[in-house]
């Protein structure tokens, strides 16, 4: 079983989240996540496929945090189970 489809870890990674995204800190954390992780901008670079491909993998890792913490746990389970479907 993938930790992903566990209701329990999942509710525990989303409660650290929240510690750490919600009030003032998270949005300042959130913000510099944005405009590190090319939320804003594209991911392309042209000439440079490898540079492509971490910035894109920066922005998926951005989109699930931003994915999560929208989310329920049961929500993100049943998320997960139909990608694995």
């Amino acid at each position: 079983m993938s930790k992903m489809t566990d209701i329990n870890y999942i509710a525990n990674v989303k409660s650290c989240m929240q510690i750490a995204f919600e009030g003032n800190n998270g949005d300042i954390l959130m913000d510099f996540l944005e405009n590190t992780c090319c939320w804003y901008q594209s991911t392309l670079v042209p000439g440079d496929p490898e540079m492509t491909m971490v910035n894109d993998g920066k922005r998926q890792v951005l989109s699930t945090i931003k994915t999560m913490m929208r989310l329920t746990p049961e929500q993100i389970v049943a998320l997960v189970n139909n990608k694995e479907a």
